[in-house]
């Protein structure tokens, strides 16, 4: 199909329409499925939380800048002290991470990952029989580990093993049972020869690192850090609804040459989850699942599925491949047409400008388009901070838009030199992590996400018509005041993420977790001289 970009432009205008409602991606939603980045964002993968892809993050590493890293989420919501039978990856699911490199919104290279679970002695109840030292101490009794492929695309297209009975880090049960739970983790990583350099591969349980009050979001648009009438009252801080919970995480360093194909620079990238089409259950026996593979979780721009797609496309969402996305947007079948009439009238859109009197620019918003869809190219200059000092960005700069980009739904980074901190000639300044691209920094999201990028906040400035100026030829004022309404009132996560590999910070252990204390801690802020 051809792509928008090549149509006339009246034609264009009529695709553009339609893609928006893919573009249109923010933080707030009023669908009741909808939690956060990723988090039980349609009904049926909310019923299937061991499959449930979170969170996608893909970012050039900081301590070794010549590769990448990627991070998928699975499993939110987790309690810490959820034994005896605690959190695992599934052993009937098949969880993916895919790369395109060459625009055509396809895979072309996919890292599988297949998990085994193994009980040392069906005989007790207790997931561990004694304080839990090393990763094959005979008292950790539920064991897990996962076979590791990277799958390339292509007339002939090739698996490669890289790694079998690789071991995922154990669940953080407390002080007694994981005494150096930080040094049994790190005993997981594992390097992978390959071309180009080593790979570095970590799967386990993580502390979830995305931070949002959902709380007062989902209270028809309120933000408790904002006075009245956007917030409650009186302004008190932000609370990170998702402080003190873990997820399951796969953490991927791979050399940046072995990712990208030619002179193409961009990468796009997503998740998956996959089940087996039939399941059959038994008395006392072990579900068997046969039949082809069928997906049921993606996830690739954070908030995508949670706040533009109508109930009755969620699920379908989960279950397609990017390259059907622009066939879906355009069509004329019902499901093309609700997803256009969700466009013609955004709701968040007319609630920001009805509750707050926020202005947004007129449509079609092909800033969005860029943003979410295709990847960014400047139509207006804009300054940047580069270690060298100011930098203007001019326009026709490509920020992260492949050369031959078939419009998709997916995360997009580039990875250039010029894109990579630590290296000579580099566009990437001191991290403006509440901002991101939209305060100059070209290195943070939409540009890739980081770990530390305040994508909720990022998105609802977006939809403000923030990148609008930069990444169209149209003028629009827009009010850089909002900057400092628009925001949850959680800046960073609850707690502090690593400096090396895997980045992500070690899961809240079942003993002592910290999802209680923060809303103890919080309450009593907010009653305090009351």
């Amino acid at each position: 199909m051809t792509s928008p970009i090549a149509l006339p432009r009246r034609m264009r205008a009529t695709f553009v329409a339609a893609l928006t409602a893919a573009a249109l991606v923010a933080p707030l939603a009023f669908a009741p499925a909808a939690n956060a980045s990723s988090h039980r964002e349609a009904p049926l993968i909310a019923m299937d939380p061991a499959a449930d892809t979170t969170d996608l993050y893909a970012f050039v590493s900081p301590d070794q800048p010549d590769s990448l890293t990627i991070i998928a989420n699975w499993y939110p919501f987790q309690h810490a002290d959820g034994g005896p039978n605690f959190h695992r990856f599934a052993d009937d699911v098949r969880y993916e991470i895919h790369v395109d490199n060459n625009g055509d919104a396809a895979p072309d290279i996919t890292y599988r990952l297949r998990f085994e679970t193994q009980t040392m002695n069906p005989a007790t109840f207790l997931y561990n029989t004694g304080p839990v030292t090393s990763l094959d101490d005979p008292d950790l009794n539920v064991r897990q580990t996962y076979t590791l492929s990277e799958v390339r695309s292509g007339f002939m297209p090739m698996t490669t093993v890289l790694g079998s009975d690789l071991p995922v880090a154990p669940a953080n049960i407390g002080s007694k049972s994981t005494p150096n739970y930080v040094a049994l983790a790190e005993s997981a990583v594992r390097d992978i020869p390959m071309d180009g350099g080593a790979m570095r591969a970590f799967a386990g349980p993580r502390e979830d690192p995305f931070f949002v009050d959902l709380g007062s979001i989902f209270d028809l648009l309120s933000l408790r850090n904002q006075a009245a009438p956007i917030g409650y009252g009186p302004r008190t801080p932000g609370v990170d609804s998702l402080a003190g919970y873990n997820v399951h995480g796969v953490a991927l360093q791979i050399p940046i040459d072995h990712l990208t194909m030619g002179d193409e620079t961009v990468l796009g990238i997503w998740a998956t989850s996959s089940r087996q089409a039939t399941t059959t259950l038994g008395t006392f026996a072990t579900p068997e699942s046969s039949g082809p593979w069928v997906q049921v979780s993606r996830l690739g721009m954070p908030l995508t599925n949670e706040v533009v797609l109508p109930r009755a496309l969620k699920d379908a969402f989960n279950a397609i491949p990017p390259t059907t996305d622009l066939a879906l947007f355009t069509s004329d079948e019902p499901a093309g047409k609700l997803l256009a009439q969700s466009v013609l009238t955004p709701e968040l859109g007319t609630l920001l400008g009805a509750l707050y009197g926020v202005p947004a620019p007129a449509g079609p918003r092909t800033d969005l388009v860029s943003i979410f869809l295709t990847g960014m190219q400047t139509a207006q200059p804009f300054e940047i901070q580069t270690p060298g000092g100011p930098v203007t960005v001019p326009a026709g700069t490509n920020v992260n838009q492949p050369a031959n980009v078939r419009p998709a739904e997916m995360l997009r980074i580039n990875t250039a030199p010029a894109f990579r901190p630590g290296v000579k000639d580099t566009l990437c300044g001191p991290p403006n992590y509440a901002l991101g691209v939209l305060g100059g920094d070209v290195c943070g999201f939409p540009n890739g996400r980081r770990l530390a990028d305040d994508v909720t906040d990022i998105a609802l400035l977006a939809v403000a018509g923030a990148a609008y100026p930069v990444l169209t030829a149209e003028g629009f004022d827009f009010n850089a005041g909002l900057i400092s309404v628009l925001d949850d009132g959680v800046s960073a996560n609850d707690r502090p993420y690593l400096e090396q590999f895997p980045y992500v910070a070690p899961p809240h252990q079942g003993q002592e977790h910290g999802h209680s204390a923060i809303w103890r801690n919080f309450l009593s802020f907010a009653t305090k001289g009351r």
